[in-house]
């Protein structure tokens, strides 16, 4: 029994669906292996302005697409190559615009492939929405970067004026103020460039973001650090804005905690930063081997407006701090 009679056998069978098959809006044909229609519905004649009998033994390239031969991404070749089913996106202007065109290979009882069921929905709706989305999305992830961007300027320029300022203070202690403000607006505006680099637009890794936070504090303190080394231990961890923006603060401020007043005697020193996520909890340690913390001073209960603003910022992040003074200082902070 040849292919071409058990095809027609096969279209015998589902005489009775035909008028299923053509209350359906999917144009749907059958195919054999020389890419012949056999068989139309209703959907598919009209889409191709003619009737279901006039495509019988018409090529489906040819009719459909206006060519000599099956398109690239044609499903019904790729079925018939490995006898599997295939379905892809098409663009097809002769019928309108966007099809997902499905190629399913009809076997008979022996297992023996003899067409394909091609079924072709159109998207083309479906496809101008999605476009109109993404365009809008990418209209607002621009304007989310520039937002950022002006962001991060603009505490550039409040760091920069607080550092004009203290050039005309003499008092020390008032100048030491002034820094500190000013470090404060550079740790945010930093949080501020990374988000503007990276393509999430929510996370940053915040292992780089320690990094060079730290060093551009070393820079800072640049004539109370020529003695001082730092060591990382970072894990690589994707945080979110809402975390990293506080948690940078505190950073800030135990660091250069550490630059001012842990070495203060002269000695060599070395400050080290730890980083990582234990089964519940993120965990960040930083520690030196400096003088120590004041035995008098409780660090939840100082009057330094450093100590305060960390320990204001940890509750922020659902997080809680505690120090050891055991070998010089170490802040460790977990949070969720």
């Amino acid at each position: 029994m040849n292919v071409e009679y058990r095809v027609t056998s096969f279209l015998e069978d589902i005489d009775g669906w035909k008028f299923v098959l053509n209350s359906l809006p999917d144009l749907i044909a059958i195919l054999n292996h020389k890419y012949e229609i056999i068989w139309a519905n209703t959907a598919m004649a009209e889409c191709l302005n003619t009737s279901t009998d006039s495509c019988l033994g018409v090529k489906c390239f040819e009719a459909i697409h206006g060519t000599k031969l099956p398109v690239d991404n044609c499903p019904h070749a790729k079925m018939i190559m490995d006898n599997k089913g295939h379905t892809e996106e098409v663009y097809e202007p002769n019928l309108g615009g966007y099809f997902m065109v499905t190629a399913a290979p009809i076997k008979d009882k022996s297992g023996n492939t003899l067409g394909s069921v091609h079924i072709a929905r159109d998207i083309t709706e479906r496809k101008i929405m999605e476009d109109k989305i993404k365009n809008s999305l990418q209209e607002k992830e621009m304007l989310i970067r520039e937002t950022y961007h002006r962001v991060k300027n603009n505490l550039m320029v409040i760091s920069s004026l607080l550092d004009l300022q203290a050039r005309y203070i003499e008092d020390i202690e008032t100048q030491n103020i002034f820094r500190d403000s000013q470090n404060r607006a550079r740790s945010m505006a930093l949080i501020h460039e990374k988000l503007y680099q990276t393509t999430d637009l929510k996370w940053i890794n915040f292992a780089n973001y320690i990094k060079k936070l730290s060093m551009e504090l070393f820079e800072t303190y640049s004539g109370q650090s020529n003695n001082i080394k730092i060591n990382f231990d970072l894990e690589n961890h994707e945080l979110d804005t809402e975390t990293s923006i506080p948690l940078g603060l505190i950073v800030n401020e135990l660091i250069s905690n550490s630059l001012k007043h842990a070495f203060k005697d002269g000695r060599n020193g070395i400050i080290k930063i730890k980083f990582y996520k234990d089964s519940e909890n993120y965990v960040l340690i930083i520690s030196d081997n400096g003088i120590g913390f004041p035995e008098e001073l409780d660090y939840k209960k100082s009057d330094s407006l450093g100590l305060r603003i960390v320990n204001s910022l940890v509750d922020q992040i659902m997080g809680e701090i505690n120090m050891d003074r055991s070998q010089g200082t170490e802040f460790t902070i977990k949070f969720p």
